[in-house]
């Protein structure tokens, strides 16, 4: 009967790893979506104006970083116990990011799109490639559950 409990330090190195990773994997999306030009436009929607004040840089980072521990969080749910390993492991990563896509891909678009009154095209591309980033997100959280982990791999399938 295996033991109750969790590995601290294996628990820690997780949530070190995972979330740096994961902070900058959204930063360079984000800077990617950026400098690529294809943000939609946010200004009837939030009330910017052109060329104006956007949101303050902390103000960002928080938000990266809150997605970030939402996305962990997630993750951790979805995995369940320390024996999820090999297959199980990814495809918890993958379940636990196309979860938290729904909600910032889809149905933020139909928000922006329906109550916002905004053109619908930019966001769903936009959407499309949020499906891209949280993926590959799954599949980091993943693979850094997988390094991290003190157990050994098993021969799952």
């Amino acid at each position: 009967m295996p033991e109750a409990g969790y590995h601290r330090l294996a628990v820690t190195r997780f949530l070190l790893f995972a979330f740096t990773s994961l902070l900058v994997l959204v930063a360079l999306f984000n800077f990617g979506v950026e400098l690529a030009g294809g943000e939609p436009e946010l200004g009837p929607l939030v009330g910017w104006q052109e060329g104006g004040p956007g949101l303050p840089g902390a103000w960002i980072l928080a938000s990266w970083a809150l997605e970030a521990l939402a996305l962990i969080a997630l993750f951790q749910l979805t995995v369940g116990s320390r024996e999820s390993r090999g297959f199980r492991l990814w495809l918890g990563g993958l379940l636990s990011a196309w979860i938290a896509w729904v909600f910032r891909g889809p149905l933020l678009v139909l928000a922006a799109v329906g109550y916002g009154g905004l053109a619908g095209g930019p966001w769903w591309r936009l959407s499309l490639r949020w499906f891209a980033l949280y993926t590959l997100a799954g599949l980091v959280l993943a693979l850094v559950a997988r390094l991290t982990s003190p157990f050994p791999p098993s021969e799952e399938t």
